[in-house]
């Protein structure tokens, strides 16, 4: 696994809505911010640029709470979560 920049990062799509059948969920991500400190996010198009609930038009977040409350910038960069434990 190899860190990427946050233009490439999954963002789910299809539709911006999750009741529209198009709808993909987005996956959990690992996310790396300029801070140096990491979190694991999803996009939610609810909180992006022209979703219902845009605030700043970052709309990563992490169980249902805006990642860019904790930060002074967007992420820079992320990565897929490692596969669990098998045993």
């Amino acid at each position: 696994m190899e860190w990427q920049p946050i233009a490439t990062a999954p963002k789910g799509g299809g539709a911006k809505m999750t009741t529209d059948p198009a709808w993909v969920e987005p996956p959990e991500i690992l996310l790396y911010y300029p801070d140096g400190k990491q979190r694991i996010g999803a996009w939610d198009w609810y909180y992006a640029d022209g979703g219902r609930g845009c605030v700043d038009g970052v709309a990563w977040v992490c169980m249902g709470e805006l990642l860019s409350q904790h930060h002074d910038a967007p992420p820079s960069h992320w990565m897929l979560l490692p596969e669990p434990p098998t045993s």
